[in-house]
């Protein structure tokens, strides 16, 4: 994916999720270890497609991490 399209998916998948675990909290009645796990899950999943460079984000100054990475 280009970084454009890269910036749009993780705004989106960020908001999508966040979105969803505040429609599920009232369902989990006070079961917040529940949510805090989907977010990291949901964190790592989208760690895994910016480490496989599936997808190649440049927001929040992530392309220049990936940069020092290829130096070392």
């Amino acid at each position: 994916m280009n970084t454009l399209f890269s910036n749009i998916f993780v705004i989106l998948y960020l908001a999508g999720t966040l979105w969803i675990r505040f429609m599920l909290e009232p369902q989990l009645q006070q079961r917040y270890l529940i949510s805090i796990l989907f977010g990291l899950f949901a964190l790592l999943f989208l760690w895994a497609l910016i480490r496989s460079k599936v997808i190649k984000p440049t927001i929040l100054g992530l392309h220049r991490f990936s940069a020092q990475t290829k130096e070392k």
